[in-house]
């Protein structure tokens, strides 16, 4: 919390007043009572003071930094109250201290943090949750902020390949893992087009295969859409042992990304299961 009262109470206050100050000094009037207390209180701030709290602001922040570390993220609430306008009007400095006591720290400390809603107070009054995670944790915090309000989870970033997977590489399969090892984020559930049909291969452990055929002739089979980094899909191609392949699959949308098939000749003489329209119906219909 000492990253929280620096905010606001520390001499690091300072660097504001030598951005603003000299305005706040000459036009008064200009500015936000509150605001311009906070700031111009920082005018007598010694050097010593202000050297002491930087080495107190690198402190906090090795702390974090030590601390996120061994999570992915924490998770705290949004605010301490919910302060009547009034109560504001009389001390806005101190209600927003208190208020911001696990956020104020966020900017100093080079964090990133999602706020989302949760269920009310029993007095109804709402009440919401906060992620905080380390620098350039952004889509960290998105994507367990996106699970706690079972939300789609977006995505930050639009580099790399999009990489459709049929089969042991689902979620929860037994190859997912490598997948997760290469850094491939989820991005949801797909469809390929009709012009498909799905088959069983004879591998340990057994694996599916795509099939292209004639539009109309299939149909729409279900998968899962991943994005990796380019290097990660190199490195995924060049450990993918045969007979599977990657080649380019059509959406039921009419796009086509990157996914799996398999050799012809591993496919011809394999079990037809495209009834299921999806591997993981398939492996719900044997059990």
């Amino acid at each position: 919390m000492c990253g929280s009262r620096l905010l606001y109470d520390g001499a690091i206050v300072a660097e504001r007043y030598a951005a603003v100050g000299e305005f706040l000094d000459t036009n008064p009037s200009g500015a936000d009572p509150t605001v311009a207390a906070i700031i111009t209180a920082a005018r007598s701030t010694t050097g010593a003071a202000f050297a002491a709290d930087l080495h107190a602001l690198a402190y906090a922040r090795g702390a974090a930094a030590e601390l996120l570390g061994r999570f992915y993220a924490l998770l705290l609430p949004t605010t301490t109250e919910h302060p009547s306008l009034a109560a504001v009007a009389a001390d806005p400095a101190g209600i927003n201290r208190r208020m911001g006591t696990f956020t104020n720290f966020c900017n100093l400390l080079d964090l990133a943090a999602i706020a989302i809603p949760a269920a009310p107070l029993p007095d109804a009054r709402p009440f919401g949750v906060m992620l905080i995670a380390a620098a350039f944790g952004d889509q960290v915090a998105i994507d367990i902020a996106a699970r706690l309000s079972g939300v789609s989870t977006p995505l930050l970033v639009n580099h790399g390949v999009e990489l459709a997977v049929f089969g042991a590489h689902l979620r929860g399969q037994p190859l997912h893992p490598q997948l997760q090892e290469l850094g491939a984020r989820y991005c949801g559930p797909i469809t390929t087009s009709d012009a498909y049909r799905l088959t069983v291969l004879d591998t340990t452990p057994a694996k599916p295969a795509l099939v292209r055929t004639d539009p109309g002739a299939g149909a729409g089979i279900r998968g899962e859409l991943y994005r990796i980094s380019e290097a990660g899909l190199g490195r995924f191609l060049a450990a993918l042992p045969p007979p599977m392949a990657l080649t380019a699959i059509e959406l039921e949308n009419g796009s086509e990304v990157v996914g799996f098939t398999a050799t012809q000749d591993a496919t011809s003489d394999a079990t037809d299961i495209t009834a299921y329209r999806g591997w993981l119906a398939y492996l719900a219909a044997q059990r």
